[in-house]
């Protein structure tokens, strides 16, 4: 007791010690600093935003890092770096700043890159149009993947397996979270709209009669409760192939783009329309070619489509 009585005074002499309470204990300055921030990531996770928030997960594994390091003794970098990152995005999220950068550094002071393959699947993960449903998962996974790399760097890899298995097993509940949200995703609408009812043969430009049956889309997206995504999908046929052969998947992907235009136009939020083009890869019906061009546009029509999928809930 006395021995430690002693090395509190020394401590407090050289400035190592916060002359700050907590249960009864005097408290070390990085560590006072680390529970301030989860004072106030706690404030944050019982709030409107949420414990799930992809930022404010990150920023609490940063400090579960810097505390469990803190108390292995580590003194290479990694608790302020860790404490810093943490503290950078929780000021981010009280001046509710918007867009916050989603990069994640894959090492910092006092670690080292692991598992390249993992960051892939993280990369994938935040591509997702369901994201959101496992962004908490991930965040966490990303941090822990950097902690691996710290263990490997002070230690060995296999005292740093139990992080990658951690990270790689928060990203399979991230995973199951996603495809959990995407199978309850509702298809309100699935339709094909001909591309003669919307576009002058081989061209791309909406013809005027296609915005009737476009403006009747616009009211069944708005009178959707919630409106996850709208797909497009072009699709043109095999004319023109053997001499150019990029120009059928040209024209399917330009004839969705134009269908989204008009869509964005009518006051569809754009990051809600994915677009993509198949070619001629997907054709509904075959036709001699032994047919004149002229009948082989008649029976190839169609093939000439722009599908519609919406998802979400009436």
């Amino acid at each position: 007791m006395i021995k430690r009585a002693l090395s509190l005074v020394f401590a407090i002499l050289i400035g190592n010690i916060s002359l700050v309470h907590a249960d009864g204990e005097l408290l070390p300055k990085r560590l006072q600093q680390i529970e301030a921030l989860q004072r106030r990531a706690d404030k944050l996770a019982f709030g409107e935003l949420g414990a799930d928030n992809y930022h404010l997960a990150k920023a609490r594994t940063w400090l579960d890092l810097a505390r469990s390091e803190y108390y292995d003794n580590e003194n290479n970098g990694i608790i302020p770096d860790a404490i810093g990152q943490a503290k950078t995005l929780l000021n981010a999220l009280e001046k509710r700043q918007p867009d916050i950068t989603m990069d994640t550094p894959v090492q910092i002071t006092g670690s080292e890159a692991v598992r390249p393959d993992l960051w892939d699947k993280i990369a994938t993960l935040k591509n997702h149009v369901k994201f959101s449903c496992g962004q908490r998962s991930v965040a966490e996974a990303e941090v822990h993947l950097i902690w691996a790399g710290h263990i490997k760097l002070e230690s060995s890899w296999r005292h740093a397996e139990s992080y990658t298995n951690r990270a790689e097993e928060l990203l399979n509940e991230a995973l199951n979270s996603i495809n959990d949200c995407v199978a309850q995703m509702t298809a309100i609408v699935n339709i094909t709209l001909s591309s003669k009812v919307l576009f002058v043969f081989s061209e791309t430009r909406l013809r005027p009669p296609a915005q009737r049956h476009l403006n009747e889309l616009v009211n069944s997206i708005k009178m959707a409760t919630t409106l996850d995504e709208v797909v497009l999908v072009g699709h043109a046929d095999r004319i023109g192939i053997d001499k150019y052969p990029e120009r059928s998947q040209l024209v399917s992907e330009q004839r969705a783009e134009s269908a989204k235009r008009f869509l964005v136009s009518k006051g569809i939020p754009a990051d809600k329309i994915h677009t993509s083009g198949a070619g001629s890869s997907q054709p509904l019906v075959q036709c001699s070619t032994n047919l004149s061009r002229e009948k082989q546009i008649d029976c190839l029509q169609p093939n000439r489509r722009v599908q519609i999928i919406l998802r979400g809930k009436k």
